[in-house]
């Protein structure tokens, strides 16, 4: 059985880059893969954001850099990739959190909230996956986890939330084809779906909803890091193209 100081450093000298990891879940995510050995980098579209994460990392004694991109453009990511290569020569772990929330029925979505939805949930999950993929091949290893949502792997439609419906259907599929191509290369794709949760960014969940969940309470941003980092564990080896629903139990 591992150890309390083995389990902490399951991701010991692997280079970790968390997409929108300026605040919220994804600051977490990136302090937490801190916490368990790795050299991180920190992404946001605010260079200030950024930096600011990496810096409370960098003071908690790990490494770390800040790599502002806006990740559902192409170009950006390309140098992004290139910024992360140059800091720390590889990448081992991509964790794709970006992704928007619109709550609007289609007959009133215009076509560029259509078209921001699409590039901010699917598009970054694209271009980060295609331009890491050459290094985690050429290491002949790498794990993706990126984000969906509870019920998007059944494609449970829900009423004012098609966009988002679409897209996180769109991400798992995406996923689990992409674990396929790969799994030969020693490189594993997973997507973990977090439920109600608290993210420190948004204002209180309402009671009614917390009720709803049934282990009694919302979940935190570590519970979705353990889940995160679960599957770039030695103990995931054997798991790709799996989605895991991190939500205690809610269904939408």
């Amino acid at each position: 059985m591992a150890t309390h100081g083995q389990l902490l450093e399951t991701l010991k000298d692997k280079v970790v880059l968390v997409t929108g990891s300026g605040c919220g879940l994804g600051a977490c995510l990136a302090r937490a893969a801190a916490a368990r050995g790795a050299r991180v980098a920190v992404n946001a579209r605010s260079a200030a954001r950024a930096e600011a994460v990496a810096e409370s990392i960098r003071k908690s004694g790990s490494e770390a850099i800040a790599a502002r991109a806006d990740v559902s453009d192409y170009e950006q990511t390309r140098r992004l990739v290139e910024q992360v290569r140059g800091a720390f020569d590889r990448v081992d772990v991509l964790v794709n959190t970006v992704g928007s929330f619109l709550w609007k029925p289609v007959a009133d979505m215009e076509p560029a909230e259509w078209r921001a939805t699409v590039a901010s949930n699917l598009d970054s999950v694209y271009n980060t996956c295609r331009l890491v993929l050459p290094l985690m091949r050429s290491q002949r290893w790498g794990r993706i986890v990126n984000f969906g949502s509870v019920g998007a792997e059944h494609t449970v439609g829900q009423p004012e939330v098609a966009a988002c419906s679409a897209t996180k259907a769109a991400v798992i599929a995406f996923s689990k084809a992409l674990a396929l191509e790969e799994a030969r290369r020693g490189i594993t794709v997973n997507v973990v779906c977090p439920g109600v949760f608290l993210d420190g960014e948004k204002a209180p969940l309402s009671s009614a909803l917390v009720e709803r969940v049934p282990v009694g309470r919302a979940g935190l941003q570590d519970d979705v890091a353990r889940a995160v980092f679960f599957f770039a564990s030695p103990a995931a080896d054997f798991l790709t193209g799996q989605v895991l629903d991190v939500a205690g139990g809610w269904r939408p």
